[in-house]
Formats: structure tokens, sequence, C-alpha cells
């Protein structure tokens, strides 16, 4: 059940590789898309693969190729309105990726002190055993400023970073408002490992991101979500951890190096600390599992109803 096979990569001209990932094709609900007399599917996905030894791509790369894709959207967007038809807009496209270790600081966030900054700069212990290639090595994590809201989060190995770069009201689909678009994410999320993993979760109205349910002891984030939007097109998404520590001190566990998003109270989980003895022998190929979750957000692209509840935000 949770065994992913391997998928065949191809290799891109730059130094982070990518192989495209054909989701599935449109759905019969689809009308505003099959106007656009194309056959292909609606969104696009692109895994990004970096370092040949891990696998893993810097933050500055990934970040890269989505400010690439948005360009396109910003720049269509831009042409006279008379200028502009459906064939030439730029498609969904999902950008997903294994990140080097980075904390993320928020947009509205104060500047770290040099003490601050040196506390999550200080060599990181990964152990993951259950990647496809296993990472046995002493990291230097990056800080880095995002344009996101939100507080201090991280990103590394063995967690599963998604986003969708997308235009809100684009007429090829219903449109989005912040809110519904946060809520398809979460809901995205939640189906994706629920029906892969078993894992019950839960979404909050005032905490963003995916909940483990605590029928003792504090909350447990299993995935955080921060976007941003210029002209109604998206950056960033979410990120779930599959593998990534989430115990032990601070040599080991990023999470304990800082407050997650400033949740005083919260803990962070992961895929592996909630199957505990049934992740035994597990292994986890990440580019497999992103293509799951790109199939079930482009249902939810397609048809509106799929999106999950508008909580409000």
């Amino acid at each position: 059940m949770w065994h992913v096979p391997r998928l065949q990569l191809r290799a891109a001209a730059s130094s982070t590789r990518w192989h495209r990932v054909r989701t599935i094709a449109p759905a019969m609900g689809s009308r505003r898309w099959k106007t656009a007399a194309s056959n292909a599917p609606l969104l696009e996905h692109q895994h990004l693969i970096g370092e040949e030894s891990t696998g893993l791509t810097s933050y500055e790369a990934a970040e890269d190729a989505q400010e690439r894709h948005r360009a396109k959207f910003l720049t269509w967007k831009g042409l006279p309105e008379k200028s502009r038809t459906e064939d030439d807009c730029p498609r969904p496209l999902l950008i997903s990726f294994e990140s080097t270790p980075t904390f993320t600081l928020g947009r509205r966030q104060d500047d770290l002190s040099p003490e601050q900054r040196a506390h999550l700069e200080r060599p990181l212990d990964v152990h993951l055993l259950r990647h496809p290639q296993p990472i046995t090595k002493l990291f230097y994590p990056q800080v880095k400023k995002t344009s996101r809201g939100g507080l201090t989060t991280y990103h590394g190995p063995g967690q599963l970073v998604l986003w969708p770069v997308l235009d809100m009201h684009s007429s090829l689909y219903s449109k989005y408002s912040v809110s519904t678009f946060a809520s398809h994410l979460e809901a995205t999320t939640q189906q994706f490992l629920s029906e892969t993993f078993g894992i019950q979760t839960y979404t909050n109205r005032d905490e963003p991101g995916v909940w483990v349910h605590a029928s003792s002891g504090q909350p447990r984030k299993i995935a955080a979500l921060g976007v941003h939007h210029r002209r109604y097109v998206t950056a960033l998404g979410t990120a779930i951890n599959i593998d990534v520590s989430v115990k032990g001190g601070q040599d080991v566990n990023p999470w304990a190096r800082f407050v997650p998003c400033g949740l005083e109270g919260k803990l962070a989980t992961s895929v592996v600390a909630e199957l505990g003895s049934a992740a035994q022998g597990m292994s986890f190929d990440l580019s497999a599992l992103a293509q799951r979750w790109a199939t079930i957000f482009e249902e939810g692209l397609l048809d509106a109803s799929k999106r999950g509840a508008d909580l409000g935000r």
C-alpha cells in the first residue's frame, strides 16, 4: 500500500534536473477546459531533482523555476485583452521538490539577530534510510526570507514541497478566492494522506495547514501552508512531512530549534511518526508521491466541488 515505485527521470539543461509528469486527462465536467480545444492535461507537473547524490534541490533553484512560470502568466496578463487567447494562456504548473535544509521566514517577520540566525544555521545531522538514495550527511542549513505570511518554518530532506503556479482568475476553470485556493491545497493534502497512508487529519480556521487528531497530548501539524499571489497568480503552497525528523535534540531535529510558525504548544509530526511500527520496511519515492498529490489536485482544479470547504480565511 505504501511502497511507491521509482519513476524514470529525464535531465534538463540546467544543474537542477526535472521530469515532467502528465496527470489525469480532463474530466467530463470540465466544460471550460474543453473549450480550449486541447487534448493535453490541464495541469503540468515538474518534479525537480538537484544534487546527484541525494536528489535534493536548493530552495533557490525551486524559487527560480517558480518565478519563471509566474513571469509567463504575468506577461500574458499584461497583453491587451484583444491579443490574449486561451490557446496562448500558460497552463497551471505544479512544481514539487525535496529541499536542502532551509529555514524560511515570513515577509512581515522581524529580521533575526545574528545570534538567532547562527542558532538556526548550526550543523544538522540528517539520516534518511527510507529514501531511494539513503542520506546520511551533515548539512549547514540556510535561512531565507520569503513572500509568504506567517513566521519561521523549515524545509528539508524527507519533506515533500508542492507549489502550484496558476492564475486564480483563469477562464479555463472556476475562479478561486484566496480562501478557496488555500482550502483546495488543504483538501488535496488531506485526501492524499488518507488514501495513501490511512492518516486522518483536520484543518483549523485559525491555524492554516493540516493537522493530525490528538486524542491525548498536543496537536500535531503534518503539513504546512503558505501562499502568495500577485495579480491573482499564485506562488508557494504546501509542504508535507513524510520522513523528516520530528523527534530528538536540535542536532537532528530541525523543529526543536524554533517554534514552528509561532504556534506555542503545538508539535510537528510526519507520516513515519504517525505510522509508528507500521513504517518498518517502508521506502518513500517523493517524486511518485508528488504525482499522486498532483492527480488529486487536478481533480479539484477541474471540478470546484472537490476543492474542500471555504474556511473563511
